[in-house]
């Protein structure tokens, strides 16, 4: 039983958006993912794209498989595995919501939180959640000001 070996052609748009990503991607997994498949794509060897990345043969195929099988998504890392979310979508738009309606504090919000709904979290959960989506609290000069 014989293996055949796995080709990629690319079309020019292709071929474009993959250097464009090489050249300015923000990550640089991604960035040498995009080098990968362009590599494979004008002709070369798993061995030789191997060699002149400095990669394991395995990692070149495993990057070849991803395009092959996803596209532009396979560049991208997998999620990761870990402990689920403390909060989910929902409870972090309801704090956007909540603190985009009135001046609050991160404790507030959290005891609020726990009230309405029945969710225990803490501070920074409740914190990190506003942060992620870009909710940043400033403290004003007018609250700095010494009374007296």
């Amino acid at each position: 039983m014989s293996r055949r070996a796995k080709t990629l052609t690319l079309t020019a748009q292709e071929r474009q958006q993959l250097t464009q990503v090489e050249e300015r991607g923000s990550d640089w997994r991604e960035r040498r993912r995009a080098r990968t498949v362009l590599l494979l794509a004008e002709g070369g060897s798993l061995d030789g794209v191997a060699k002149q990345q400095k990669l394991h043969k395995e990692t070149v195929a495993n990057h070849r498989d991803a395009w092959l099988a996803r596209g532009f998504i396979g560049l991208r890392d997998l999620p990761r595995s870990g402990a689920p979310r403390k909060l989910s979508e929902t409870y972090q738009q309801v704090l956007c919501a909540w603190a985009t309606a009135e001046a609050c504090t991160a404790p507030q919000l959290r005891d609020r939180l726990s009230e309405e709904h029945g969710v225990q979290v803490s501070v920074g959960v409740v914190q990190a959640a506003l942060k992620e989506k870009n909710y940043v609290w400033k403290r004003t000069r007018h609250s700095l000001k010494k009374t007296g």
